[in-house]
């Protein structure tokens, strides 16, 4: 193996980490975003009794980042299926019931997903170690072995 395949592949295992830790802080933020927004929808029905289509305004002039209005209200890929799941359920119920039904079926999915950000933010710190360590590691190694 020459220099020059060992750098190229050095280089991409360096970027495969920086990658994947990137996408690992992203659930995390989008986890967090999630939790913001339910907290959003819950304040506009408790103190301001808006119905479904002024939340929706209300969130879209928020910027989401992770979030998405447009053709319907999903949040980024970036999560598992089972959160995304979780979170189509939560819109799918915003407007279906009374002031009170909505207030309740807000605080379900808050501490719902409250639970899914801090067990992201409690492991996400060994991840992003873990895969540092690994990238550092592969990249000692192909320059080891190839140069």
């Amino acid at each position: 193996m020459n220099i020059v395949s060992s750098i190229v592949l050095a280089v991409a295992f360096i970027l495969l980490g920086v990658n994947r830790i990137i996408n690992i802080k992203r659930n995390t933020e989008a986890l967090y975003e999630a939790v913001r927004f339910i907290g959003s929808v819950k304040n506009n029905i408790r103190y301001l009794s808006m119905d479904y289509v002024s939340l929706i305004e209300n969130a879209v002039n928020e910027n989401y980042s992770y979030i998405t209005f447009h053709p319907e209200i999903t949040i980024s890929d970036c999560v598992g299926e089972k959160v995304k799941g979780e979170f189509l359920q939560f819109v799918q119920k915003i407007g279906t019931t009374d002031e009170a039904g909505q207030l309740n079926f807000c605080d379900e999915y808050i501490e719902r997903f409250k639970g899914f950000y801090n067990e992201s933010a409690s492991k996400e710190k060994s991840k992003v170690n873990v895969i540092g360590a690994i990238s550092v590691l592969c990249v000692m190694c192909v320059l080891v072995l190839g140069g």
